[in-house]
């Protein structure tokens, strides 16, 4: 996967049911674009969403990067404490977690820091992007390496106020669980990038994005690896899971960014279920492309948003637009948002089946391109 290397100075990513399908494509239905309103707007590169029972909307920012840079032009990495969980509720943003560590290049366009956010029996779990294995032993300010250090790759648990402490090294086991399996990606191991987070029980379980893997974190905080998710023979990229969250059926469901191509189609959703501490885990769907976020609503349905339908591209003059997919129970797909999404990201249902996404993932709160109001959270439908 391409993506920035955290902290190195590697240039920037434009990201950076019961029902069994067919692996192969379910069947499209729709096309006709959803309405798509703006709920909050000047975000800086939200990405996964959380809403509670409540309606009210929990939104991880990555951040700006900040104004510590090293390194020349567009290829510098840029570094501060801008990133941060944020609540929208009754028509006002308030941070409740900030002076986050935040990564990214200058202006802060697809900076990484805080990248998902799951309800945890009324509290919150935060998971922070890369591992303190990237950060380097100097070059930028002490409390910004320190905050790096603490920071990067953490499972954070919040309460809702505020209040929260860091509770496992996910980036971190998941670096080392690479290096010792070099093989499996000698190109690119070891690496780690958790993207996704999702709780059920007293468990979370965490998609790892540089890892290629779905970890398991326990109550007393240890990480453990469940599953592995390999492409094809001959691909020219990686899986890179990017979102995990459980179906009405009990088992988890991980969407892939990429499934071993950069072209379109190539994104894979995979179905993982759990038996006597073991997990089993199959190609449930497949025919996305560039997935970032899933989840269900309360009728059972799945969602996908779609990072680019064009394919992976950090081309300047790539296509910036991005999908929502909604796979019924039936496996009938309808696309939701064409034409009125770019860089979709975080994807959310609401207690009354509302559907939000994180739009203009990759944008600071200043706006560029097609994103002049910054990164957003949107309603869909």
């Amino acid at each position: 996967m391409a993506k920035r290397s955290l902290l190195t100075g590697i240039a920037i990513s434009a990201l950076a049911l019961p029902l069994v399908l067919s692996t192969q494509a379910a069947s499209a239905s729709g096309g006709t674009a959803s309405a798509v309103h703006t709920v909050v707007a000047h975000l800086n590169n939200p990405r996964g969403l959380a809403v509670d029972k409540d309606g009210r909307i929990w939104i991880a920012e990555a951040g700006k990067g900040g104004t510590n840079c090293q390194g020349t032009g567009g290829d510098a990495t840029c570094v501060g404490l801008t990133s941060s969980v944020s609540k929208f509720a009754n028509g006002t943003l308030t941070r409740v977690i900030s002076r986050l560590i935040s990564v990214g290049g200058p202006g802060g366009i697809g900076s990484e820091g805080a990248v998902a956010v799951a309800l945890d029996h009324g509290d919150l779990a935060v998971i922070m992007a890369a591992s303190a294995f990237e950060v380097p032993t100097s070059g930028f300010p002490k409390p910004v390496l320190n905050a790096a250090r603490a920071e990067l790759g953490q499972l954070i648990l919040s309460t809702k106020a505020g209040a929260w402490g860091t509770a496992a090294a996910v980036g971190s086991r998941d670096w080392i669980w690479t290096s010792t399996h070099k093989f499996l990606q000698p190109d690119q191991f070891p690496d780690a990038n958790p993207n996704g987070v999702a709780v059920v029980g007293d468990k979370v379980f965490v998609a790892d994005a540089g890892a290629n893997l779905l970890a398991q974190v326990n109550a007393q905080g240890a990480v453990r690896t469940l599953a592995y998710f390999q492409v094809p023979k001959g691909s020219p990229t990686d899986g890179v899971p990017t979102c995990v969250a459980q179906g009405p059926d009990g088992a988890l469901y991980v969407g892939e960014l990429l499934g071993g191509t950069f072209a379109p189609g190539g994104a894979r959703v995979w179905r993982v279920t759990l038996s006597g501490g073991t997990a089993h885990a199959k190609v449930w769907a497949t025919g996305f492309t560039t997935i970032q976020g899933c989840g269900f609503d309360k009728w059972g349905n799945f969602y996908a948003t779609e990072f680019q339908t064009a394919g992976l591209n950090e081309d300047p003059t790539a296509s910036p637009l991005g999908d929502v997919v909604k796979v019924d129970k039936a496996g009938h797909r309808t696309h939701l948002g064409t034409g009125s999404l770019f860089w979709p990201s975080g994807f959310a249902a609401g207690p009354n089946g509302a559907i939000y996404v994180s739009n203009c993932s990759i944008a600071p709160a200043s706006g560029f391109g097609p994103c002049p109001k910054g990164g957003e959270v949107v309603r869909v439908g």
